[in-house]
């Protein structure tokens, strides 16, 4: 019982689904941070007799004037690791607070990493690039990123399938919410798909800045610092003020919002043109990064053009009530709290907290998106 109440505490709820949903959310991040782990200590072992490399390790290949660094592989799989936790967080608190929309952007996630973990494989074994032939030959390092593979297809099955269920629960047992008004249903639906876009476009344009900057850009380079010191914490604040904009309903950042975030296809398309047009092969500074920078760069760019477009019909609907609904919401919820923590202290019998449905009947949520 103790421990059903401390997963509750944390905003967990009392179903089978939500709970194997976070489970599986666990295991994944558990198996591929130990994967991961493995990948780069095997990696290190490899490179360990090079010599020193511009940011301080790997090798440098004598026969052109790229690095061969076993920094790019490291790169590639702690953003393996840095997905999974970001995962988890998705998953955590799209169930804590029941939203649906967050927990088909979670499975959609999961998938995008499989992809990833797909494209590495080919650069490493189907088509090997240039620094990745130095692992043709190790059966460990194709054993481990076949084993990745297939823990993300594994658990992007079970996902799916958790997360129908999920959106049949939720979907039944949160109707009680901010009154019947359609009108606000549909905004705030608007409104929790903007949020979780944020998110991940967070994710997606900080991976490839730090992708840029660690393996194509060199260190004498200025762009590598603007890249690191302004153009990665800017865009993060900027983002960030997206948030408080929405929050808020500040129109006239959203306006900037969505001004900036429509103007900033011209540079990712820029640099898929420039990753791949007028490039000398021998000189060439993508060979081992054009096809990560270019998964980046699509998702990315794919993301930011439903970002603008989810922003305009957010925009549409500030000052139709849903800020004052959420925050009577809000505070309805801090009482029910703060009510429950009286009769605790009261000595109240609370029993009736240990019904299966009590957390979708007495704590109001907000609205059901169907």
């Amino acid at each position: 019982m103790g421990r059903r109440l401390n997963l509750k505490r944390y905003g967990i709820p009392t179903s089978i689904w939500a709970r194997l949903f976070i489970a599986v959310a666990v295991l994944e991040v558990f198996a591929i941070i130990c994967i991961q782990g493995y990948v780069i200590k095997r990696t290190v072992d490899i490179y360990k007799k090079g010599t020193e490399s511009q940011w301080g390790f790997g090798v440098q290949s004598g026969s052109t004037s790229m690095s061969i660094t076993q920094q790019s592989f490291i790169v590639y799989d702690v953003i393996f690791i840095v997905a999974q936790l970001f995962l988890l967080m998705l998953c955590w608190e799209a169930v804590a607070h029941k939203n649906t929309i967050q927990i088909i952007a979670a499975t959609l996630f999961n998938v995008m990493c499989l992809v990833y973990s797909l494209i590495q494989y080919t650069t490493f074994y189907i088509h090997p690039s240039q620094s990745a032939g130095i692992f043709q030959n190790d059966n460990d390092m194709r054993i481990l990123q076949i084993t990745t593979m297939a823990v993300y297809s594994l658990c992007s099955i079970a996902f799916a399938m958790l997360t129908w269920e999920l959106y049949q629960l939720f979907g039944w047992k949160t109707y009680k919410k901010l009154g019947a008004n359609l009108a606000l249903r549909r905004a705030y639906k608007w409104h929790q798909i903007l949020l979780t876009l944020l998110k991940l476009d967070i994710f997606f344009f900080i991976s490839y800045s730090v992708q840029l900057a660690t393996l194509v850009l060199r260190v004498s380079d200025p762009e590598t610092w603007v890249q690191i010191g302004v153009v990665i914490p800017g865009s993060v604040l900027f983002l960030v003020l997206s948030f408080w904009a929405l929050k808020v309903e500040n129109k006239r950042m959203m306006i900037a919002v969505i001004v900036c975030l429509g103007l900033s296809p011209a540079y990712f398309i820029y640099k898929l043109v420039r990753m791949n047009v007028g490039i000398d092969r021998n000189k060439d500074p993508y060979l081992d990064s054009r096809k990560y920078l270019t998964f980046f760069i699509v998702v990315t760019l794919a993301l930011i053009l439903v970002t603008v477009y989810v922003s305009i019909q957010c925009f549409r609907n500030f000052g139709t009530g849903l800020k004052e609904a959420i925050a009577d919401y809000d505070a309805r919820k801090a009482q029910l709290k703060a009510n429950k923590a009286l009769l605790v202290n009261a000595g109240v019998d609370q029993s009736s907290t240990t019904n299966p449905d009590y957390e979708y009947t007495e704590v109001h949520e907000r609205f059901v998106l169907e």
